[in-house]
């Protein structure tokens, strides 16, 4: 995700919504690389690895399960990019798969509440490390939402 300003944003969220990392990149670089980077700096804040970790398309290549594999990652839920082979398209259409690839598309709700509800729209501060500090607030904000309502 890109504010007007064109600083990607990538965001791992828990399954309870919170959001456990986030990272804002000049220029434009590719998806797939980012990702285990990611779940690394997770693992090494929860001290484990995450059960599950799913993304969209993009970063669907098998170097990101192999890595996510090596982290201790047991089922990694992504769609590969291009034509799958009949193996692949099996795993992709069994209903464990579809139902992780249903909650992946469910934050895609969760990034338009944080555009519109917690300044992810547009940093006011310029330069990438204003853009961090602006969207390091919009998670503490949407964070202290998310926990105070689980909490309750």
């Amino acid at each position: 995700m890109s504010t007007p300003r064109g600083q990607p944003h990538q965001l791992v969220e828990g399954d309870d919504g919170v959001i456990v990392d986030h990272n804002v990149e000049r220029g434009n670089p590719a998806d797939a690389p980012q990702l285990a980077p990611a779940v690394d700096r997770v693992r090494t804040r929860a001290g484990r690895p995450p059960r599950t970790v799913t993304a969209d398309r993009g970063y669907g290549e098998k170097a990101v399960e192999d890595d996510l594999r090596d982290l201790g990652v047991r089922h990694v839920v992504i769609p590969r990019k291009g034509k799958p082979s009949a193996d692949r398209r099996a795993e992709e259409h069994r209903p464990a798969f579809r139902r992780t690839i249903k909650w992946r598309t469910g934050v895609e709700g969760r990034i338009s509440a944080l555009k519109r509800g917690y300044g992810w729209d547009r940093t006011r501060i310029d330069s990438t490390e204003g853009a961090k500090i602006w969207v390091g607030h919009g998670v503490l904000a949407h964070n202290l939402v998310k926990i105070s309502t689980l909490a309750a």
